[in-house]
Formats: C-alpha cells, structure tokens, sequence
C-alpha cells in the first residue's frame, strides 16, 4: 500500500498536466472495451459476486454508463482553472463490484487525479477486469494502482499521507472509521 501510495503521488504531476479531453477519451476507450468484453465480465461478475445474469447485465451497463458520462462530464466542465487534488483513494462495495468501482475510479481519474483503488475484498476479480480495460484505455499504470486486500490495507491507504480524498461507499461503520483514519 505504502509503494503504491509513493508511485502514485510521483505519478500525479504528469496525469494533471494530460488534458481533460484526452483523459476523457481514456474513458470512452475503456467503456468501448467493457461493451466489447461483455460476455466475460458477465460470466465473472455471476460467478465471483453470486449475481444473477440480469443483475449482472446491468451491473456492466451502469459501469460503462459511469465511464462515458465522467467523460462527457469532464469535456463540459473541466477547464484551466481546474486543478486536481492530487492521489485520491478509491474503496468500494462488494454489492456492485464493478459499477460503483469503476464510477469512483473513473470520476477521480478524469478529473485529474492518480488513484489507489481498493476493491471489496470478496470481489477483487472483476475490479481488477475493470482495471485492466483502464490500462488498456491508455491510463498509465502509475496513475491507476489496484490495491486488492482487507480492511488493514483500505485503513493503510486511507491513513498514507499521500491520500488527498477518499471515495467510500460501504457501511456507516466503516465510513466513520475512515473519517476517524484521515483525522490523524
């Protein structure tokens, strides 16, 4: 966690100085490929989350609608004025292993932020899919860093002093230990 944190924050520089458009079209790439790439990540999705084929079906669609809007998004609003917070830690729910995933990833992404993105632990799989289609998409991969583990790594990288923001969705519980975890 610490090495990623480190890498990212190296990275963050060079990722807010690429323009808002590009990193868009990055987002529009990798939504191309996760409609391409449907059928495995279905079948992914069914097996590692124990969701039913149209649960997954539109698990997928919500990712990929996540993707183009932030992209649509940033092209309409991102200006020079817009300056990116740096390394942004990105932990998601097992419920929608990929769509909330991929929408945190991709709003902190396009707005010009490295990004520490740790999965659920009980579906580390399909986030990593969802990572790959971002790296094939042209996102470097010291700007997008997949931090699968536990809850002693998301408290890691919630605490490391590189970690500008945090994306949560989760329990309560969790949301204010984290808060607790950025207060020190």
């Amino acid at each position: 966690a610490q090495a990623a944190a480190r890498a990212a924050q190296a990275a963050a520089p060079g990722w807010a100085a690429t323009t808002p458009a590009e990193r868009a079209a990055m987002l529009d790439r990798a939504a191309d490929a996760m409609q391409a790439r449907m059928p495995q990540l279905l079948a992914l999705i069914v097996r590692e989350a124990g969701k039913s084929l149209p649960n997954a079906i539109a698990e997928v669609r919500e990712a990929i609608d996540f993707l183009r809007y932030y992209a649509e998004q940033a092209r309409a609003t991102l200006g020079s004025g817009h300056h990116p917070l740096g390394v942004v830690t990105c932990i998601s729910p097992w419920n929608f292993p990929l769509a909330i995933f991929i929408g945190q990833v991709a709003a902190a992404l396009v707005a010009g932020n490295a990004v520490l993105a740790k999965p659920a632990e009980e579906t580390p799989l399909i986030a990593a899919q969802g990572v790959g289609l971002l790296h094939e998409a042209g996102v470097p991969t010291d700007v997008l860093h997949f931090v699968p583990g536990d809850g002693a790594i998301g408290a890691a990288l919630v605490a490391a002093p590189e970690t500008m923001a945090v994306m949560f969705t989760g329990s309560t519980e969790v949301a204010r230990l984290i808060q607790i975890g950025r207060a020190h």
